[in-house]
């Protein structure tokens, strides 16, 4: 699966607090789509997905050296 950077170099220091706030904003298009779309619960298949992303996002983060460790 091909992954959209934005034209932002993954390994370069933009600041993360903006790279969080982009993906929390993505996150609330697709609540609210969703919302729109189909009221109550999302789709299964989407849910998975989701829930399976935000894991590898958690295995990224906790395996990511902190500044102390630099």
């Amino acid at each position: 699966m091909a992954s959209d950077t934005g034209g932002v170099d993954p390994d370069g220091p933009e600041d993360l607090e903006a790279v969080a706030d982009r993906l929390e904003a993505a996150l609330e298009r697709i609540a609210a789509h969703l919302a729109a779309v189909r009221p109550g619960r999302p789709p299964a298949e989407l849910a998975a997905r989701l829930d399976g992303l935000i894991g590898r996002l958690r295995e990224v983060l906790d395996s990511a050296p902190t500044a102390s460790e630099d």
